[in-house]
């Protein structure tokens, strides 16, 4: 046994409650899970014994959708209308940004949410393969690989809400390709699990997405979609497919709807739409902290999940909400669902801790390697200091308050050791090999450089931030 965690609380997730085992071990041999249970009963001696007194031991953290690129532009596009935030807020930003600079964005955003206890991270990219190879392949962590694939230009600043993105199937066609040679790049290594990612109904043409659907039956792959994800896209689909016509609907008329569906956001769905995907098979994603903010709407994870559907939930991208946290992302999925819904029950501490581990694995079609602690799991394992000041005390007696404290009480920083695939990516709450000083300089240097470059066309975009910073409000 190459590593073993003793004397910690276990939540392994192996059943449908949280599976805890008090004063707990968890051995790791390989890239496995080798031994999980009392540690009374662990016999086997390892390299390295790690004393986990007054941690709980999970499953790593899965974000199942994220954006990381934009964690350079953290705080540059926020409190304005719906309406703006991509093409008037976000884009006139995104549009100055280098090829390094989003590698570099991105790695300032994986440590972000390694810190925090991620292990896996859904990242939603063009090119992504470069983000496979220059930040996730070096740091160990484990990634579902999506290549967006659109057909609309990236500068849309001049078009107003109703007029149709213009389509460019050459690029599309690209996009596509692209996707395909990640498959062929990284489909057999065990820390990337490719995927097709159509950014949006209304950004790709139905003869695109109806091929990208065709070779995903074929080959058995996944489909990840931004779906009724706001005005914008609702007035897009309604002035190109008809008044009567919903993203669902029209999804479900080119045969998109299907088991292969990963649904991010879906807050523009209605309850009988939710039925239908929940009956096809279809998964959601839900990314609360970024529609919260940016569409001042909650994602129907908690119904979705009621409707007996599987649901993970991610950070999104840093300019709106403004983090890639997990466990305050799931903070923030229980207590907008309570609030939207009237309901203190929604989304309690045990199933938020669900929707971050096995159910979030389940949505990315992982879920037989990580998301539980099981003997034969890839060892994706984090530990967290339950004595820290924010969460503890906490006690066994008649209930594990360990379970509300880890949703509602941390803040990331309280995680002490991940692991991926059995290799240590933090340990006492230090990275081993990264090193996260220097990414922080050179994101500051590079978003310095970014942000001045697009002042003229920012200003030019005139969203509602350009007022308020003229006024000194920013």
């Amino acid at each position: 046994m190459d590593t073993l965690i003793r004397n910690t609380t276990l939540l392994t997730f192996r059943d449908d409650a949280l599976g805890i085992v008090e004063d707990g071990a968890i051995g790791i041999s390989g890239d496995e899970i080798a031994y999980v249970g009392p540690a009374s009963e662990v016999e086997e001696s390892a390299d390295t014994v790690i004393d986990g007194s007054g941690t709980a031991t999970l499953p790593g953290l899965v974000n199942a959708h994220a954006h990381t690129r934009h964690t350079l532009l953290r705080g540059g596009a926020q409190d304005v209308p719906e309406i703006e935030w991509m093409n008037r807020a976000l884009g006139p930003l995104a549009n100055h940004m280098t090829p390094e600079d989003e590698i570099a964005g991105a790695r300032l955003g994986v440590l972000e949410a390694v810190r925090g206890g991620v292990t896996t991270m859904g990242e939603y990219a063009g090119e992504v393969g470069r983000l496979v190879e220059e930040v996730y392949r070096p740091l160990g962590v484990r990634v579902a690989a999506i290549e967006t694939i659109n057909e609309v230009p990236d500068d849309r600043s001049d078009l107003g809400p109703r007029d149709r993105y213009p389509f460019d199937r050459e690029q599309g066609e690209a996009a596509l390709d692209r996707a395909e040679s990640l498959f062929e790049q990284w489909g057999d290594d065990s820390l990337v699990h490719p995927a097709y990612g159509p950014q949006a109904l209304d950004m790709v043409s139905p003869d695109l997405l109806t091929e990208i659907c065709s070779r995903a039956r074929e080959h058995g792959r996944d489909v990840h979609v931004h779906v009724a994800q706001g005005e914008r896209e609702r007035l897009q689909i309604e002035e190109r497919y008809g008044d009567d016509e919903t993203t669902v609907s029209v999804l479900d008329e080119l045969g998109a709807l299907d088991d292969f569906l990963v649904a991010v956001h879906c807050h523009g769905t209605t309850s009988e739409e939710r039925d239908r995907l929940v009956e096809v098979g279809a998964r959601m994603v839900a990314c609360p902290s970024s529609i919260g903010m940016i569409d001042g709407e909650v994602p129907p994870v908690a119904d979705f999940t009621d409707r007996g559907g599987v649901a993970g939930v991610g950070t999104d991208q840093a300019p709106g909400p403004g983090h890639h946290n997990l466990l305050r992302e799931v903070r923030t999925a229980s207590l907008l669902s309570k609030v939207e819904l009237g309901d203190p029950t929604a989304i309690p501490a045990w199933q938020a801790l669900r929707l971050a581990t096995v159910e979030g694995a389940k949505a990315l079609g992982i879920a037989d390697e990580v998301g539980t602690l099981e003997e034969g799991t890839k060892a994706d394992i984090v530990t967290v200091d339950l004595e820290s000041l924010g969460v503890a005390p906490t006690v066994s007696r008649p209930f594990h308050t360990a379970v509300p404290n880890l949703v509602h009480s941390t803040t990331g920083r309280e995680v002490r050791d991940v692991f991926v695939a059995g290799e240590p990516i933090l340990r006492d709450g230090e990275f081993v090999d990264a090193d996260p000083e220097a990414v922080v300089a050179d994101a500051k240097e590079r978003a310095t450089r970014i942000f001045a470059d697009a002042e003229d066309d920012w200003r030019a975009a005139d969203s509602e931030l350009v007022a308020r910073a003229d006024e000194g409000w920013l």
